[in-house]
């Protein structure tokens, strides 16, 4: 616990510049270890039409993730109506891709809905929502991943290289630090009451009433959209990945974005991308120019959060008018 105190009595400019800077430095070490011009020539070749059809595939991932909350918040016995849900998560994914950490969004999350119902903020049924929604997308996500590093040596004839290896297990305990640490916050001072009301808690989130059929089918069709956003984004730069490619080297790829260590996981995503991808058979530089794309269509996809977040200010300036 002390060490997440610890974080957040970080500096505020740290806990912007630092991931900042790290993901800028890394998206150079990659651009500069490719053959020279090897992936940008790619971006400058991609088809304009795939890449609109990748943009229109990160669509449902947002919808479905907000419905999957809105999920979890009904078993929680929090009234979200479907349209504020899927406002919510718009403007929750761009947040998430523009700001260091990955979870200021979801943070939004948390106090929009804990303000709209006279809720505690982190103890109460807001954060318990938000919590098992990412916890939900986040453990198939670690499955998929799995079932990439088991399968991969069998598939392709080769096992991802030692250091993507590390990288994956790197995010993997990361993101379940975060978990634990929205966890512990949640605890707080309700230590004793939280632990023995957290068993019912999960099982009527993920177990009772087919739970776990409404869980798995929502967050696997949302991982499924994330693989065919990628693999679109490898169609447009000209190197196409396949299914098995796109089944099972692409979430090892994804998964690196969980590490707290740049904004947006842009450059943990890109050296990932370069380090894995070309067991599928295609070049470094067409797997960086992938992933460039793969980036650029998740935040162009979720852009109509900007247009929550100044319906949100509008109607702010009109409250205080008023």
């Amino acid at each position: 616990m002390r060490q997440f105190q610890s974080l957040s009595a970080m500096p505020a400019w740290c806990r912007t510049i630092l991931p900042l800077v790290a993901g800028v430095g890394l998206f150079v070490a990659v651009v500069a270890m490719l053959d020279r011009g090897q992936g940008l020539d790619r971006l400058g070749r991609a088809d304009p039409v795939v890449f609109a059809l990748a943009v229109l595939s990160v669509q449902p991932q947002i919808v479905l993730s907000a419905l999957r909350w809105r999920f979890v918040s009904g078993r929680l016995g929090q009234t979200l109506p479907a349209r504020r849900a899927i406002d919510e998560y718009y403007l929750a994914s761009l947040l998430n891709q523009v700001l260091p950490g990955g979870v200021a969004g979801d943070a939004v999350r948390v106090v929009r809905a804990a303000r709209d119902g006279a809720d505690d903020r982190w103890t109460g049924r807001a954060g318990q929502a938000v919590v098992l929604d990412r916890l939900s997308g986040q453990l198939v996500l670690f499955s998929a991943a799995g079932l990439g590093l088991l399968a991969a040596p069998f598939v392709f004839g080769v096992a991802p290289p030692g250091g993507a290896r590390l990288l994956v297990l790197l995010a993997a305990a990361a993101g379940l630090v975060l978990v634990g640490g929205l966890v512990l916050r949640l605890l707080g001072d309700r230590a004793a009451r939280f632990r023995r009301a957290f068993g019912p808690v999960l099982a009527e989130v993920f177990v009772r009433r087919g739970a776990w059929a409404v869980q798995a089918a929502l967050s696997l069709a949302v991982v499924l959209s994330y693989l065919a956003t990628f693999a679109l984004a490898a169609i447009a730069v000209g190197a196409p990945l396949g299914f098995a490619g796109t089944l099972l080297l692409v979430p090892l790829v994804l998964l690196s974005m969980l590490l707290p260590v740049s904004v947006g996981g842009w450059g943990l995503r890109e050296a990932a991308a370069a380090a894995i991808l070309p067991i599928a058979g295609i070049t470094a530089g067409g797997a960086f120019a992938a992933s460039v794309v793969y980036g650029v269509a998740s935040l162009v996809g979720a852009l109509p959060g900007l247009m929550v977040l100044t319906r949100h200010a509008i109607g702010g300036r009109r409250r205080a008018a008023a």
